[in-house]
């Protein structure tokens, strides 16, 4: 109960708003996840909803979307509970990134694919070497499989095959995520914990804002 409580407060803190998109984030993961895997993509789009509520909101609460999002998926997939540790740092990355104003240059967003691939293919290509012994479940298995079978070290195939797909899924996500970004008013910046950052980047943004909601802590 304590816990439950500390929890509550640490929520309360980040505003209405952060909790508000916490659900929104998750959900937003879900539908990703499964727009690319109904269409066959190459890709994931899985972490769209935990690096931007990583860039609104903070690096905290885009883990904790992150890791939701992880532990859901694992009720019907427990081979993705392990990769619960690649969410968690996506979303803490997102809002690091958010802090130095990363998402409110085009180019930026774009570069900061390579640091997210790292850390999606890079760790989660750990993972699937030490929990599962180098084939994971995924589709990017199979292309492992294939280049092991051509005499490529199973470790090396790994990173070789993982490290591509996680780039291209991330570049996608960067940029889905800075075209939301773009698109919001500064009278919803205003009431997220990084909003400032976004704040007077664009003609359409300049609106009046009372003052009291330019007062918010945030």
């Amino acid at each position: 109960m304590r816990n439950q409580s500390r929890f509550a407060r640490f929520l309360r803190g980040y505003g209405r708003l952060t909790i508000f998109l916490i659900p929104i984030g998750i959900a937003t993961n879900f539908i990703g996840g499964q727009i690319a895997s109904l269409l066959k993509l190459p890709m994931y789009l899985d972490s769209i909803g935990t690096i931007l509520v990583g860039a609104l909101c903070g690096g905290l609460p885009g883990a904790l979307v992150g890791f939701i999002s992880n532990f859901i998926n694992s009720i019907t997939t427990p081979t993705l509970m392990p990769f619960a540790l690649v969410s968690i740092f996506l979303g803490l990355l997102a809002g690091l990134l958010s802090r130095m104003g990363v998402f409110r240059s085009l180019w930026k967003t774009i570069v900061s694919a390579v640091p997210f691939a790292l850390i999606g293919g890079g760790l989660g290509g750990l993972i699937t070497i030490w929990v599962f012994g180098g084939l994971g479940g995924n589709g990017v298995a199979i292309i492992t499989g294939a280049l092991h079978a051509l005499g490529m070290d199973l470790n090396t195939a790994v990173f070789v095959s993982g490290l591509p797909a996680d780039f291209v899924d991330k570049i996608v996500t960067v940029l889905i995520v800075f075209l939301i970004l773009s698109r919001i008013p500064t009278r919803l910046f205003v009431k997220v914990p990084l909003g400032r950052a976004y704040i007077g980047r664009t003609k359409r943004d300049v609106i009046d804002i009372p003052d009291d909601e330019l007062a918010l802590e945030l």
